[in-house]
């Protein structure tokens, strides 16, 4: 049994530390059920990828397999034939032939590089066998991305989109990365010996220095005071990463508390949000420094060894190791909950009474119930339009703003950019006023804006011990290497079509209640 991973690429992100910690999973394999040889083929950017897979001596060979043709493209016209035609002969070169080699393939139908989904289908017409693993969704509300899709395969519906992105045959199976995920995909009609469950392993946390012997060195290298709160944001600032709501947080806090964000996007449309939210809070002065972990920059691991608590804004996530990792470092974590995605863990015993469900905005703040419906509607149309779909009638919508207007509120998450800044300025002109205000219509919030979690030492230890248990690489490795083997023993080379129902994607996710406009804007 030969194992290649393939992403588009291996810069330092969530997918590229999946298959580092798939990879360490499969080594933990007994000698006679690991893969002999693993590949990881990827389009050539690597800055994440380590130097070294284990501390100690290597379990089993990893080759490196840089292959142009699956980076992030530009182009108009889908050609997925040349390109799996042209990866096989790579692969064979490699020694990776299809008689006994599976393809681990990550993220495959995001919309990064049109000619990849269709030529998943034409490596498994040239014998390779299949685990497609989705961590995000194209449908997801990245329109862009579903759009250049649409034009470049020249599908003209939803439906016809979905056959070239959801193909079907018995050595093509999917993983999902949680039970909401599993439940999107069933919705297809993908078989169920099919469809694996595979939660992203959880290595031990990196080796941290002592916290106490760092405090102070990197403070001043933050240039912030020695006894202030540190609260770590440990993500590259895209705009799904909602830090508005981290600015609205710094504006209301405590005067000692202080807030970072470790990167900067790479991706050029994610730059400019990310400047933005940056130029406002060297506007207002607020206490948030960003990209602190940059090149040249203060040590990651030194500054999460530094920081007093973790915290998270993320309006949406593909698995959300942030919910989970912390715990293993010893660090508290505070924020927004993410329901759809958190309770798995939450049902296997994970305890996150820190994380608030939403943020209530008065409406009055924000327009009113009238103008900021309008607003929220023709961002939802525009989605809507963009996705291929029927524009959903006003009043249906009207309904459904209804409910997220609950109380003469709206989750601050749910505001489009120009009303969050208003909300931010606000803040940031009557911290006090504002801050009164808002804790007494958000309970949990008191406690996050002095810096603190009431998260004791038992409670991280015990979550600790639930990452540890059901994450661990010793059970994924586990799971992987069952999955692995029963692909490896399906009949290869056979193309049945698309999943029956693969357009219930969209329809599963493209509803009002997910919107963020934020997420959509440029």
């Amino acid at each position: 049994m030969q194992i290649v991973y393939v992403h588009y690429h291996l810069n330092r992100g969530g997918v590229t530390q999946v298959i580092i910690n798939q990879i360490r999973a499969v080594g933990e394999l007994p000698a006679d059920k690991r893969p002999t040889r693993i590949g990881v083929m990827y389009g050539g950017r690597h800055d994440g990828w380590p130097r070294k897979l284990w501390a100690g001596e290597a379990p089993l060979e990893v080759e490196l397999i840089r292959f142009a043709e699956i980076e992030y493209d530009e182009v108009n016209l889908a050609q997925p034939e040349p390109l799996a035609e042209h990866m096989a002969r790579v692969l064979k070169g490699k020694g990776f032939g299809p008689q006994d080699t599976l393809l681990h393939v990550h993220n495959h139908s995001l919309g990064k590089n049109v000619s990849w989904p269709g030529a998943i289908s034409a490596l498994a017409k040239l014998g390779y066998r299949l685990l497609l693993q989705l961590h995000d969704f194209a449908e997801d509300f990245r329109p862009e991305n579903y759009r250049r899709l649409m034009n470049a395969t020249r599908s003209e519906s939803p439906a016809e989109l979905a056959a070239v992105l959801y193909p079907c045959g018995p050595a093509i199976h999917y993983a999902a990365l949680t039970q909401r995920d599993a439940k999107i995909l069933k919705a297809t009609g993908i078989a169920e010996e099919q469809l694996h469950l595979l939660p992203n392993p959880i290595g031990e946390s990196l080796e941290l220095p002592d916290g106490k012997k760092v405090r102070e060195k990197v403070r001043t290298r933050l240039g912030i005071p020695l006894k202030s709160r540190l609260l770590l944001y440990p993500v590259r600032g895209i705009r799904r990463k909602n830090l508005g709501e981290l600015l609205l947080l710094s504006a209301l806090s405590n005067p000692a508390v202080w807030y970072a964000v470790t990167l900067a996007p790479q991706n050029p449309a994610e730059l400019e949000s990310f400047k933005r939210w940056q130029a406002l809070c060297k506007e207002l002065k607020l206490r948030c420094l960003f990209d602190t972990c940059r090149e040249g920059g203060v040590e990651f691991t030194e500054t999460v060894a530094a920081s007093d608590v973790l915290i998270t804004t993320s309006i949406a996530e593909g698995f959300g190791m942030v919910f989970l990792e912390g715990w293993l470092a010893g660090k508290p974590l505070v924020g927004r909950d993410l329901p759809e995605i958190t309770c798995d863990a939450v049902k296997a015993g994970l305890k996150l009474d820190g994380l608030y469900r939403k943020l209530a905005i008065p409406l009055d703040w924000v327009g009113g119930r009238i103008d900021l419906g309008d607003d929220i509607y023709h961002a939802y149309q525009w989605a809507c339009h963009d996705y291929g779909v029927p524009i959903v009638e006003r009043e249906e919508v009207v309904a459904q703003l209804d409910h997220l207007m609950e109380k003469e509120t709206i989750d601050f998450a749910h505001l489009p950019t120009v009303w969050q800044q208003k909300v931010i300025r606000r803040a940031a002109a009557a911290p006090v006023a504002t801050r009164e205000a808002l804790c007494a219509i958000n309970p949990q919030l008191d406690e996050l804006l002095s810096g603190a979690s009431s998260a004791s030492p038992e409670v991280i230890a015990a979550n600790a011990a639930v990452v540890r248990k059901c994450y661990s690489m010793t059970q994924m490795s586990s799971r992987l290497g069952g999955v692995y083997r029963r692909l490896l023993a399906q009949k290869a080379g056979q193309v049945d079509g698309p999943l029956p129902a693969g357009d219930q994607v969209l329809g599963s996710l493209l509803r009002l209640s997910r919107l963020h406009p934020l997420r959509l804007e440029s």
